[in-house]
């Protein structure tokens, strides 16, 4: 399974340059539709310059940001946009471990209240 960052059509402009690169979220393709989608991207690690590791980069174009929604094409397969060179800026260290461990505690938390 493929994890992709996707746009909506609506936040692409003329030219294919992402509006708002934080309206991008992370999703799974099957058969030319949206199957999975996730939250908005984090800007902490995907706008940041001080981290590297996970960058938004191009992205495909969706019809809209649901799930079934249909992924647009061009000639040559999947229509991709861009980020602008301006969207990412330095917002500083990403303490990873940290990141995980509050996800784990807040995951825990709503196990127990679920469960």
């Amino acid at each position: 399974m493929r994890i992709r960052h996707v746009v909506a059509q609506d936040n692409v402009d003329s030219s294919g340059i992402i509006r708002d690169p934080r309206r991008a979220r992370h999703c799974v393709v099957v058969a030319g539709r949206i199957a999975d989608l996730s939250g908005e991207v984090d800007p902490m690690t995907h706008l940041n310059l001080d981290f590297s590791s996970h960058q938004l980069g191009p992205c495909i174009v969706a019809e809209r940001l649901e799930r079934d929604a249909r992924i647009l094409r061009d000639d040559d397969g999947f229509r991709f946009a861009e980020p602008s060179p301006f969207a990412s800026t330095r917002l500083g260290r990403v303490d990873l471990d940290q990141r995980r461990a509050d996800w784990l505690a807040a995951h825990r938390a709503r196990t127990a209240v679920g469960g």
